[in-house]
């Protein structure tokens, strides 16, 4: 269910940023930064894992120009409130999506070395459901505008890089770096092999004719997921401490002998990331293969390690993905992102599509009262800079 201020041109962005500020003659930055669905490798990018996400064709557009007055002005289709600050005032952010503007001005501030000028920005966004990376999204598409106005654009992953920091510094939620990545890195019609640890990076190929990658939103706000977040990346340090293991490289440090078959909480989620980064390999040479039916086993046994070990599933992620594993012609499905909400990601054969949007939509709304928003999901490639 796309916002309903939907923009999906630049020449449209374009025609509501001059309705918002009016006419301007100076240079203008146009990006378009999109979503991302992960398709495995939930919660082990932060512990430098390898993780396999897609961008999506939903996203966020920022347009940006200088406003030639002292102030950073920044207004919104789809929120409230505008967000106006001098570039070096301190103040804090009253409106909520004012951070990321006040973020991605000082850091590409502290980037090109100098402030930034006045600046007038209008902001779009259309990520239909939770789960699929709408910060990152917004962080790239603010930063990437900002530093083209200023001449200075970081090369892609410097640019991943910062938008972590401003999750990290302003909004505090201590990412890794496989939404950003998938974002600046992106490839149409392919998932995104990243290594969190080196950064190096592959696309493999997901050919829409054979497998289709269906999204659906569970309607569950993700009111848990920042705080719970950051409580995860506590508890794998703990365990990591007690065996004398770096945390950041934890993914790959894990053995099965040294995740023991203890039930306390830490060694449940140690056993996670150890498990998933197991699924992600095998997933590699299923995706080889085309071996679809071996990939959505794969999703299954993740969703079922996210429920049980890592704890971030609720109810209504549990019904989806379970209905959408057992329909005909679904290879399996699994919550996607950080979970406490947000979306299902499943493997459909694409001529199955329809019937399980359908049957979908009868039985959830039955047993939960919910009528689920799906889309089958679709990669254009990753940032697009339009000025």
């Amino acid at each position: 269910m796309p916002g309903t201020h939907e923009v999906t041109e630049p020449h449209t962005i374009r025609e509501r940023f001059s309705e918002e500020f009016g006419a301007h003659t100076g240079p203008i930055a146009t990006v378009f930064a999109p979503g991302r669905v992960n398709l495995l490798g939930d919660h082990i990018d932060y512990c430098g894992g390898t993780v396999l996400p897609m961008p999506i064709q939903f996203g966020t557009w920022v347009v940006a120009t200088e406003s030639g007055a002292d102030e950073i002005r920044a207004r919104s289709l789809n929120r409230d409130g505008q967000v106006t600050f001098r570039p070096n005032d301190s103040c804090e952010q009253t409106v909520p999506w004012g951070k990321f503007v006040k973020g991605a001005a000082q850091l590409v501030a502290e980037y090109r070395g100098m402030p930034v000028k006045g600046m007038d920005i209008l902001v779009s966004g259309n990520i239909p459901a939770g789960g699929l990376s709408s910060s990152a999204s917004l962080s790239l598409a603010l930063i990437t505008a900002m530093a083209r106005l200023h001449g200075k654009e970081p090369a892609p992953l410097a640019k991943a890089l910062l938008a972590q920091r401003l999750e990290h510094e302003f909004i505090g939620v201590n990412c890794g770096l496989m939404d950003q990545a998938a974002i600046v890195f992106g490839e149409p019609d392919c998932t995104l092999r990243f290594d969190c640890r080196s950064n190096h990076y592959q696309h493999i190929a997901v050919d829409p004719l054979q497998c289709a990658i269906l999204v659906v939103d569970s309607g569950v706000p993700r009111t848990l997921a920042a705080s719970a977040y950051n409580r995860r990346r506590e508890e794998l340090t703990e365990f990591a401490t007690r065996l004398n293991l770096d945390p950041d490289r934890l993914a790959v440090e894990l053995t099965a002998d040294r995740v023991g078959a203890a039930e306390d909480v830490v060694t449940r989620r140690a056993r996670h990331v150890f498990t998933e980064q197991q699924r992600v390999i095998d997933a590699l040479t299923a995706l080889d293969a085309r071996d679809w039916t071996r990939f959505g086993t794969l999703l299954k046994a993740s969703h079922a390690s996210l429920r049980d070990d890592y704890e971030v599933s609720c109810p209504e992620l549990d019904m989806l993905a379970g209905l959408l594993s057992g329909m005909p012609g679904c290879f399996g499905a699994r919550m996607t992102g950080a979970g406490f909400g947000g979306a299902v990601v499943a493997a459909v054969e694409p001529g199955s599509v329809d019937a399980c949007r359908q049957h979908l939509k009868e039985v959830a709304i039955g047993k939960a009262g919910i009528e689920p928003f799906a889309f089958v999901a679709r990669s254009s490639g990753g940032i697009r800079c339009y000025d």
